[in-house]
């Protein structure tokens, strides 16, 4: 059963889908209109699933290319890489970060219910890592299974409303409402990088209003501005790498054909994505306010960071490309400092890199984005390389990777002193509630 629940908390097509019929069913609606919100949220969500999963698929070769070519040997950057490999190798914390990711979820709602925060944790990977950080962190410093998992739920509940409460604020100049928060371990990373933005941008600049010569106007088109920036990336790539190198990846195709056709892959799998966010915010939007209304009044769904993405095209482009950039330096400045060298994500750098970029144009205009996406690369992967020299992944079965979610490296971080760590947590939730309660009161 335990596992049942966890294989449905881990889908998110099913989590959300749920949600939406749950909000119905508490507003009372008749069986189409609660059918056809269930069904469409589900396929949203899984039309954006598939648009992500074709990124990741046609941008991966380029990844590995990019790697060869500037001869980059280090530890991959992927959080997902991290917390499987501890799974498979420690049964413990295998078995009690099950339990801390389905009761964390408990424990989340009814924070949500009775306090300020009301934000509805639903990224179920995002979930997943934390849980396995919270529970690998509390092995490492000595604690009961017991004790490992009760404390961890407690820390994953209110961790999940403290994260999106602190990002809150520059969601909602993205969006101009609260109809949606960002649940995503990069809270942290983006917001700090997006409040410097800000200091040192121009917000009446917006990216998303950049004039261009009438015989320049197609890169306002996504679909455009994203091919040509692939496209360069991609042939800029290959061509350096030239027809051998590429001829694994591209088979009996001429290598230049093979770039061109995965940068407009990697657009087509924009595209759909933001189909599918444009899908399922439709729909399970609406459908929340039954929980919201019923359940937890007030509650905000906390949702993954694509849901940003058709708010600022622009941005998201700009911050991708500044923040590749960023962790470029970062790599190099972790080599010299650390000696270590975290390589390059080129996915983060899209997904999170590209909300950086978001966020710093919602606080800063043009310069904020490109600030913003800069500093957010930098952080990541220096970041990354710092917790690499301080906790022995090794020697819990995860070798040759290293973390990209920035929460989590300062969950880690904090839980080096487990004390500390619970003490700082409960500190920043209560003065996140503190401050909620005074804005409740001056609305």
């Amino acid at each position: 059963m335990l596992d049942f629940l966890i294989n449905i908390m881990e889908t998110p097509a099913i989590v959300l889908g749920l949600v939406a019929l749950i909000g119905l069913l508490l507003q009372k609606k008749d069986a189409g209109q609660v059918f056809s919100g269930t069904v469409k949220t589900a396929l949203g969500m899984l039309v954006l699933s598939a648009g992500s999963n074709l990124v990741v698929s046609e941008i991966s070769p380029f990844v590995d290319l990019f790697s060869q070519v500037f001869n980059l040997q280090g530890f991959a950057t992927s959080s997902e890489a991290v917390v499987g490999a501890m799974q498979s190798a420690v049964p413990v914390i295998a078995s009690t970060s099950a339990i801390i990711m389905a009761v964390g979820f408990l424990v989340n709602v009814l924070v949500a219910r009775f306090s300020p925060l009301k934000y509805i944790f639903l990224t179920g990977h995002m979930m997943w890592i934390l849980s396995v950080a919270i529970a690998g962190s509390l092995y490492v410093a000595g604690f009961s299974e017991s004790l490992i998992m009760v404390i961890g739920s407690i820390l994953q509940g209110v961790l999940m409303v403290v994260f999106p409460a602190i990002g809150q604020s520059t969601v909602r100049q993205v969006t101009g409402n609260d109809n949606f928060a960002i649940a995503h371990l990069t809270t942290l990373g983006t917001v700090s990088a997006a409040y410097i933005g800000g200091l040192l941008g121009d917000k009446s600049k917006s990216a998303e209003d950049i004039k261009l010569p009438e015989s320049l106007e197609f890169f306002k088109d996504t679909s455009m501005s994203v091919s040509i920036v692939m496209g360069v990336f991609y042939l800029l790539v290959v061509i350096l790498a030239g027809p051998e190198l590429v001829a694994p990846y591209a088979g009996e195709q001429n290598y230049i054909v093979f770039g061109i056709l995965k940068a407009l892959g990697f657009t087509a799998g924009i595209l759909i994505l933001l189909q599918g966010v444009r899908m399922f915010l439709g729909e399970l939007v609406p459908a929340f306010k039954g929980i919201s209304d019923k359940l937890v009044p007030g509650a905000i769904p906390a949702l993954d960071v694509p849901a940003l993405f058709a708010f600022a095209p622009n941005s998201l482009m700009i911050g991708f490309v500044t923040a590749v950039v960023g962790m470029i330096v970062g790599m190099f400045a972790s080599t010299a400092i650390f000696k270590v060298v975290p390589l390059v994500s080129i996915i983060g750098a899209f997904f999170t890199g590209g909300v950086a970029g978001i966020f710093g144009n919602a606080r800063g205009g043009i310069r904020g984005a490109v600030i913003s996406g800069f500093l957010y690369g930098f952080i990541l992967i220096f970041a990354s390389g710092f917790l690499f020299t301080i906790f022995d992944y090794a020697a819990y079965g995860a070798a040759g990777v290293g973390h990209d979610c920035v929460d989590v490296m300062a969950v880690m971080v904090l839980l080096k002193y487990p004390y500390v760590g619970i003490i700082v947590t409960a500190a920043v939730f209560a003065f996140l509630c503190w401050r909620k309660g005074i804005e409740n009161r001056a609305k």
